[in-house]
């Protein structure tokens, strides 16, 4: 009785199972047959990334955020309009639109490192150069011209035409050395030892004929003399002996002017002057009197402003009488003043009197001329101060 109650729950369990496997079979079945696979299109996956990377924008961007990035929205428009304003930028923002022009700040944008790059400026050759003549003040008229924010000065002496090692390099490597300027701008460079190289002339004309030349003279005899003494310091600062002026200067065999010491030949301003209008018109050189720009800077500067087609900016308050050098220097916005360097102004050696009458005698008929072929005349001889002269004995 046992044995068959036994069999008879084995086979109801046996059928419970089979019942059980039965309907999980028909389910699995019911849900295959409900499933429907479809190829999901591009687009379709696209606008499902699009809402996954919205969502992840969404997800991650808080108040904080969109504050910070307003933020620096405001201060770039801001930065770029102060820039516009102070003239130290250019873009089209600051150029092409009209309602966004502004006058720029009355100073140069371009002086910075010479290496620097800066947007829209490029290296480009001289619109004018300096000619000459040395110890006439050519150091002096470049600086204050550097006051214009329309001009940019060459740091250095290039000597490109004057050196045929420079020259042989080609005018690309001039070009490299001209400062940065903007298209409005000028460039000028100077290196007084052309007015009396020979061959600079017809070099400076094959690279633009139509260029404008500056040179810059003073009394000859008074030149002459502080170009010996220049040459003597820097003699004297390499332990080096040097002779008078006046035994340079004069034969002591033939008591003659020695019209081939290159002191006083620099000071034959007719000669070299002459050499250079066989080039270029005297329209395209414009003579600067060196004597009057120590005395009246402002006087020459709107001369030379003129001749360049600059607008007139330098004014007189741009100087500053320096008493102790007897020169002006340049009077800066925040009230600094800016000297030339300790060699302008040194004290030139005193000269025999009958030397200086000889000399000035000698330069008398040269100026006549010179005077004659610029259309300009000048006040030369100047008076002698009683420095400058030795006591008889």
């Amino acid at each position: 009785m046992e044995t068959h109650r036994y069999m008879y729950n084995n086979l109801l369990t046996s059928i419970d199972t089979h019942q059980a496997d039965k309907f999980i079979l028909n389910d699995m079945s019911m849900v295959h047959n409900k499933i429907k696979y479809t190829a999901v299109p591009v687009e379709a996956e696209n606008a499902s990334s699009k809402k996954t990377f919205c969502a992840y924008l969404a997800s991650h961007l808080t108040k904080k955020n969109i504050s910070a990035f307003v933020c620096i929205l405001i201060l770039s428009t801001a930065f770029v309009l102060v820039a516009c304003i102070g003239g130290n930028f250019q873009s089209k923002v600051c150029t092409n639109n009209k309602s966004m022009q502004f006058t720029p700040k009355p100073q140069n944008r371009l002086h910075y490192p010479k290496n620097l790059k800066i947007a829209h400026s490029k290296r480009r050759l001289p619109h004018c150069i300096i000619i000459g003549v040395r110890k006439g003040g050519t150091r002096a008229l470049l600086q204050f011209l550097k006051i214009h924010p329309d001009v940019q000065v060459s740091p250095d002496e290039i000597h490109f035409f004057d050196n045929n090692e420079n020259y042989s390099k080609g005018v690309e490597w001039y070009r490299r050395r001209m400062p940065q300027s903007f298209e409005e701008q000028i460039t000028i460079e100077k290196s007084p030892n052309y007015f009396v190289d020979w061959n600079t002339p017809s070099r400076v004309k094959l690279m633009n004929s139509s260029i404008k030349l500056l040179l810059i003279v003073k009394d000859p005899f008074y030149r002459a003399v502080s170009d010996y003494a220049q040459i003597k310091e820097n003699r004297i600062d390499k332990n080096m002996e040097m002779e008078e002026f006046e035994d340079l200067a004069i034969d002591s065999m033939t008591g003659n002017v020695r019209i081939n010491y290159k002191a006083i030949n620099r000071s034959l301003y007719y000669i070299h002057t002459k050499r250079w209008l066989k080039y270029f018109p005297l329209e395209q050189i414009h003579i600067v009197d060196g004597d009057n720009l120590v005395l009246h800077p402002f006087e020459e500067l709107e001369k030379v402003e003129t001749f360049l087609g600059l607008r007139h900016y330098i004014q007189e308050d741009h100087f500053v009488f320096d008493r102790k050098k007897g020169f002006y220097c340049i009077n800066r916005e925040n009230g600094a003043h800016k000297c030339l360097n300790r060699t302008k102004g040194r004290p030139h050696p005193k000269i025999d009197p009958d030397v200086v009458d000889q000399l000035n005698e000698f330069f008398e008929p040269y100026n006549q001329k010179f005077f004659k072929l610029v259309n300009k005349t000048f006040q030369w001889p100047k008076a002698v101060g009683k420095r400058s002269i030795k006591k008889k004995n």
